[in-house]
Formats: structure tokens, C-alpha cells, sequence
């Protein structure tokens, strides 16, 4: 059996002299490791207390503001920059709130920074720079319970929040 399958390997190198080889060009780009996101960011918990339904009878009402951090950590030092995303059930009476997933009606959850300048929502972002000499980047933001229509009921309240950060 050896002495079949040299001679069909000298067969192939027989006829590979005809054929013509022709350049390929491959390109690839190599990215940087991503930061860290801290382990307290991982799965945050952000604890909002507990609100009065007849504190929140009108529109808009809402319960106290809660500020909290999310955290990236040991960036490259070409990383300039990371950009959170918040994504999430909208909330079905204020698409610019997400989704209350306990018992509790007419009540949503209002995200924002920590000035409450800008609102965030369902595909938001929020950009940052990465510090130059701590490698980290800072996300100081602010929640809230919030009823968007006014009487919400009472009962438990519970939204979640997905964050994915890119890098630039």
C-alpha cells in the first residue's frame, strides 16, 4: 500500500505543473482587549427605596433619585473613549421610560445622567473618555421610579437594564 500511495502523490505532483498560481491579498485589522468592566458594575443593582403611590397621583410624578456608577477599568492605553448602550422593555405608556416587570401598575423606570440633563432609553447611548492616567472610564447616571399617566397602584417594582459598552 506505501508503494501505491507515493506513486498517486507523484501523479498529483506531475499535474500541479500546470496549473498557475495567482496572488491573494488578506488583510485583517488587530483590535485592543477591551477594558474591564468593574465587578460591581457587572450586575448592578441600583436599590430606588420605596415610593408612595399617592405621592405620584399626577403625570409625571415620581419617587426620589438614585445615584449610581457604572465602571470600566484597565483600558488600553490607545482606548480613548467607550460609549455605553442601554437597551430594555419600554415601558408601554412612556416609550422613553423601560417596563416595570413586578406587580405595581402605572409606574415605569426613568433613567438619566446624573445632572438629569439627558433621559436615556431603549438603544440610548452614553460616551465617555477613558482617563488617560487611571485607564477607566466613569458612567455617572441617576433612576428613578416615575409614573408617566398619574395614580399609579401599589406593589412591588422592578425594571432591568441591559448595558453593552463599545470602544473607541
Amino acid at each position: 500500500m506505501k508503494i501505491i500511495l507515493i506513486g498517486m502523490g507523484l501523479l498529483n505532483l506531475a499535474g500541479a505543473q500546470y496549473v498557475n498560481a495567482e496572488e491573494m491579498n488578506i488583510s485583517g485589522r488587530l483590535l485592543a482587549r477591551p477594558c474591564t468592566v468593574d465587578t460591581d458594575t457587572v450586575n448592578k443593582t441600583v436599590e430606588l427605596g420605596q415610593g408612595r403611590a399617592s405621592e405620584m397621583k399626577t403625570a409625571g410624578a415620581g419617587g426620589e433619585w438614585a445615584d449610581f456608577e457604572l465602571l470600566l477599568t484597565n483600558c488600553p492605553a490607545a482606548t480613548v473613549g467607550a460609549t455605553a448602550t442601554f437597551s430594555g422593555t419600554p415601558d408601554a405608556e412612556d416609550g422613553t421610560a423601560f417596563k416595570n416587570t413586578a406587580d405595581a401598575t402605572g409606574i415605569a423606570l426613568r433613567l438619566a445622567s446624573r445632572d438629569r440633563a439627558t433621559t436615556y432609553q431603549n438603544d440610548s447611548t452614553m460616551t465617555q473618555t477613558i482617563d488617560t492616567a487611571t485607564h477607566s472610564a466613569t458612567f455617572p447616571l441617576s433612576a428613578r421610579m416615575f409614573s408617566p399617566k398619574g395614580n399609579p397602584t401599589s406593589g412591588q417594582f422592578a425594571a432591568a437594564v441591559n448595558v453593552s459598552f463599545t470602544y473607541q
